[in-house]
């Protein structure tokens, strides 16, 4: 693996746990969704890319996913973006 891919992969392995924990949150009907860290993790990668020298296919990949993390979420959407991410990452160890 690329040295220019260890810091976008450790952004999205930091992406992954909160999906995880907010999909959790979200299973339990006490709790709202806390999207915020989702949003900062997002300029963050945001951020990353652009100074990365990754794979044009790839920048502009990973920016959709950044984007979508950036709107609104529920428990549903989270779902979703949690398998585009797991296809993210399996796409970029190719």
């Amino acid at each position: 693996m690329s040295s220019d891919l260890n810091p976008v992969n450790e952004i999205l392995n930091e992406i992954s746990n909160e999906l995880n924990n907010q999909i959790t949150l979200g299973k339990n009907m006490d709790k709202k969704i806390e999207p915020n860290m989702l949003w900062k993790q997002s300029g963050i990668l945001m951020d990353i890319i652009s100074t990365s020298k990754i794979s044009e296919e790839s920048k502009i990949m990973l920016q959709k996913f950044a984007q979508t993390l950036q709107e609104g979420m529920d428990a549903k959407s989270l779902r979703y973006e949690k398998q585009d991410l797991e296809r993210i990452l399996s796409n970029l160890k190719n």
